[in-house]
């Protein structure tokens, strides 16, 4: 193959600035992985430039023996599923670095806080980049060792009970999902009489897509073992709260905004993709558990005291409406499910953001504490109130389209889920305007004081500063996909639908039973 190795440059320039974050003093670290960073999001949108809508399999693809003895080749490829997820991460990964400059100033071990940062970004790269199961496997891992050091090593007065509740949830489910990876390529070689290969696209060749179905559920679980924790999907979801919540802001960004992502493009990739039968059969499980967590978490927001915890939870409830849409099984439901993959991960970032600028500035979280900011720090309450109305799904912001996508698959595969889910709309316009109005324009407490400004104790009265120039150029490209995403969805839609359709058929043909209870015809 000739062709510019596009994806390699992609997955691993994010290396290169690792190796110049460590090496280089900590403010040139930081401008030089800022810069890497810029560069890599640049690569992103010449390939999804470049990206061919009509074509449903990979595209751009790159294969290299690494371990031939063993199936394991360097494969990577790039499709409807996954073209926007990289720009996502390489978005996000430049707005983690930009929000970080206090920490380049003024904190301790900066260089290895921007190495880690940059080894996460890698091993998301990676996991969404990779076509064979064993260097999925390998960056899944690498994602877990930079995240678990930036939250153990950089979080808040919690941080080792958090990193160590993250570490134990994540490690249990990626060795059910290892145990998957090796039982599914012996079965395949076994059944089809080819030598053992863990890629994908040889996998689904030689028959994976057909294997009993008894034999489908039990590998199925193995993959959603590790998936269900990363989405934080409902009953694996209690590590979030405390990652999240203790987290610096701009490591939430990377884990909330793109790795809990990577749960979900698993499920596509995977539990959809090779798994069939058994996804159609536990395609009401599902359901249940996203239903049950679209509620249950949205119920937790709205007691929630502290508003990074709040984020927390209206985080995995928005990540529940993902998988409900993703195992509609039909074409509206998936392509809303990866169309909200994305906009979830820009608002999630851009809401924890402000709530980090919200703490700097008063030096609590507390939502009792606050109230009549907005009078004070207007553009920090209009950049606010733009992303609350877009987290609520505001029609022309860029939320409403993916989840009337996913709620519409929804309901035409199960009426009764569709009705459930729906639901949220409640308590989410409920929880979201209790942080916005509680924070910007309730009567002010007399509670509220820039730990900066005002010696501990004293109340109220002190000047609040509004938004920064540096912290608005660091929301602004969140403030512009927000907006550009509302108006043109079919920017990202167009370019995932024959992926989704090529996908599609092989479940709704793999069983005669309907998807979930109540259902109609599936739509194609």
């Amino acid at each position: 193959m000739n062709q510019f190795p596009i994806l390699s440059v992609i997955l691993f320039l994010p290396l290169l600035g690792a190796v110049g974050a460590a090496l280089l003093p900590r403010m040139a670290g930081w401008g030089w992985s800022l810069l890497v960073t810029l560069a890599d999001l640049a690569f992103c949108l010449a390939l999804i430039g470049q990206f061919s809508t009509t074509t449903p399999g990979y595209q751009f693809t790159e294969n290299r023996a690494w371990l031939p003895g063993v199936g394991v080749t360097y494969a990577l490829g790039v499709d409807g599923v996954n073209l926007f997820l990289l720009a996502l991460n390489a978005l996000l990964t430049v707005v983690a670095i930009g929000a970080s400059w206090n920490v380049a100033r003024n904190g301790d071990r900066s260089r290895e806080y921007f190495v880690l940062l940059l080894l996460l970004s890698t091993g998301m790269m990676g996991v969404f980049l990779a076509t064979n199961l064993l260097l999925f496997y390998v960056f899944w891992e690498l994602m877990l060792v930079p995240a678990y050091l930036l939250v153990g090593m950089f979080g808040g007065p919690r941080r080792a009970y958090a990193a160590i509740k993250f570490v134990l949830y994540t490690a249990v489910g990626s060795l059910l999902m290892l145990v998957g990876i090796i039982a599914l390529g012996a079965i395949v070689s076994d059944t089809s009489h080819t030598a053992f290969t863990l890629d994908l696209p040889a996998l689904l060749a030689h028959g994976a897509a057909s294997l009993p179905r008894e034999t489908q559920i039990w590998l199925f679980l193995a993959f959603f073992a590790a998936f269900a924790v990363k989405v934080g999907l409902f009953p694996l979801h209690s590590w979030v709260p405390d990652a999240y919540s203790e987290a610096p802001a701009p490591v939430v960004v990377l884990i909330a905004g793109v790795m809990a992502k990577t749960g979900a493009y698993g499920f596509v990739r995977f539990n959809l993709g090779v798994f069939p039968t058994a996804s159609r059969d536990l395609a009401t499980l599902m359901g249940i558990l996203s239903v049950i967590g679209i509620l249950y978490f949205a119920l937790q927001a709205l007691v929630a005291q502290d508003f990074k915890r709040l984020l927390a939870y209206v985080s995995i409830s928005h990540m529940s409406v993902i998988v409900l849409g993703i195992f509609a099984l039909n074409t509206q439901g998936v392509e809303g499910g990866i169309l909200q993959m994305v906009n979830h991960g820009i608002l999630i970032a851009a809401l924890f953001l402000i709530a980090a600028y919200i703490e700097a500035r008063t030096g609590s979280r507390r939502l009792a504490d606050f109230g009549g900011m907005a009078k004070r720090t207007p553009w920090l309450a209009a950049v606010f109130m733009i992303i609350t109305l877009a987290t609520l799904g505001l029609p022309g912001l860029n939320s409403f389209a993916g989840e009337f996508l996913a709620f519409l698959g929804a309901f035409r595969a199960s009426v009764v889920f569709g009705v459930l889910g729906t639901l949220v709309v409640i308590p989410a316009a409920w929880y979201m305007l209790r942080f916005f109005q509680g924070v910007m324009e309730n009567p002010e407490s007399g509670t509220v004081a820039t730990a900066t400004d005002i010696p501990r104790g004293r109340r109220g009265g002190a000047k609040l500063s509004d938004l920064r120039w540096g912290e608005f150029g660091v929301l602004l490209p969140l403030l512009v996909l927000t907006i550009v995403l509302g108006i043109v969805p079919g920017l990202l839609t167009a370019r995932m639908e024959s992926t989704v359709q090529h996908m599609l058929p092989a479940i709704t043909a793999s069983h005669t039973a309907p998807v979930l209870p109540n259902t109609t015809t599936v739509q194609r």
